[in-house]
């Protein structure tokens, strides 16, 4: 019997967790988890959804002092046409699936699919694979390490602990300082030996001199996975991929990859060997599960990757792409108590020993939302819908 639920509320809440740490790549540092919550209710049902706000990534929606407003009139777009009316989970996914939104929307996106999935699995009793009519591929998933651009001596700390646990796979925050490049290089490959498999990641800051003195670097210890060193819209990376004496490396797009007719220009023009997908950067889980296929059939790789600062909800729905997509290449994610001082999910998402996570079935999307947390740890949330007054 197919479910149907009445909408009649949302709300959106603006996060301020602090982390244990601070957290730097290229593009910017970060101390605290900065999502955006969304709660729906329908029928004596809710549902959560998360959304990660990244400038750099998708666009600006507005700063501080307007992004809940902004979000807001994101989000009653969104919302509008499946108001007042019992709605089907078929339904919706046909609605998102023509639904047409700018880049800087699609973290939105996201959190309005996963509030809406997690309600249909609350209404239907079923969990994610049931409601999506999916099968997981696999029944635990392999997590990697970041390594954010840190003083050698705490990062010495962090390949120490990463050895300790056995993580098999690292991704390098690196940016312009060759000097420091060369240093996290060697000493990535001093703790943790020839073999490791090291990436990098640009986070997009490269020009093109500094690209042909990394990949230099990259190559004398053995790195040769290079993730976004230029960013959308950039020309250069023909250079390389031309470039005979780099036949030997991959490059990754990841800002770069947001939309389908990005990954289908990607796949015709062969401007790169894969993408990292991301749930609130490409839109959520429908939207992943088809660029990884649009991918899967253009010849390119793909890697499940993650916004830096997920909770719970992100974490959950990360396994479960990873479990649908057998194929990828990498899986990061899962970091829940690594880096969070606190978590709105009564659950720990977090990877044990060698990144290994099981899945979650029997339980929704996997997570359950303690709402005295959210309301303690937001900083400010606004009405949705119905307007105020109603």
């Amino acid at each position: 019997m197919t479910q149907h639920v009445k909408l009649e509320k949302a709300e959106l809440y603006a996060l301020k967790i602090p982390f244990k740490m601070d957290f730097t790549h290229a593009m910017a540092s970060r101390s605290f988890s900065d999502s955006l919550i969304l709660k729906i209710e329908g029928q004596g049902k809710r549902g959560f959804g998360e959304a990660i706000i990244r400038d750099y990534v998708s666009g600006e929606i507005g700063g501080n002092d307007c992004l809940l407003e902004n979000a807001k009139k994101i989000m009653t777009k969104i919302f509008k046409p499946l108001l007042e009316k019992d709605i089907s989970w078929k339904e919706v996914k046909e609605y998102f699936n023509f639904l047409p939104l700018k880049s800087h929307e699609l973290p939105l996106l996201c959190a309005a699919e996963t509030a809406l999935l997690d309600i249909f699995c609350h209404t239907s009793g079923e969990d994610i694979y049931d409601v999506l009519k999916k099968r997981p591929a696999k029944q635990s998933i392999q997590y990697g390490g970041i390594l954010p651009i840190l003083p050698l001596s705490v990062a010495e700390y962090f390949l120490d602990r990463y050895e300790r646990a056995n993580i098999r796979h690292i991704r390098i925050k690196v940016g312009t300082d060759l000097d420091y490049n060369e240093k996290i290089f060697r000493l990535s490959r001093e703790k943790l030996g020839p073999d490791f498999d090291l990436r990098v990641d640009a986070n997009a800051s490269w020009s093109l001199d500094i690209a042909l003195a990394c990949l230099k670097l990259c190559r004398k210890y053995g790195i040769f996975l290079v993730e976004e060193p230029f960013g959308r819209h950039r020309e250069e990376i023909f250079y390389f991929l031309k470039d005979p004496e780099n036949l030997d490396f991959k490059f990754v797009a990841d800002e770069s990859a947001l939309t389908v007719s990005d990954i289908e220009s990607m796949v015709e023009r062969r401007s790169y060997h894969m993408i990292n997908l991301r749930l609130s950067k490409n839109g959520g889980l429908l939207k992943i599960l088809e660029l990884a296929e649009i991918a899967e059939r253009g010849g390119l790789q793909y890697q499940v990757g993650c916004h830096v600062g997920e909770t719970g909800i992100l974490s959950a729905v990360g396994r479960v792409a990873a479990s649908i997509l057998p194929k990828a290449m990498y899986v990061d994610g899962s970091y829940d108590s690594y880096l969070l001082s606190q978590n709105i999910t009564s659950e720990n998402f977090s990877f044990g020993f060698s990144g290994i996570a099981e899945i979650i079935r029997g339980q929704g999307l996997g997570f359950i939302i303690d709402e005295n947390k959210l309301e303690i740890l937001c900083t400010g949330k606004t009405l949705c819908f119905p307007p105020v007054g109603d």
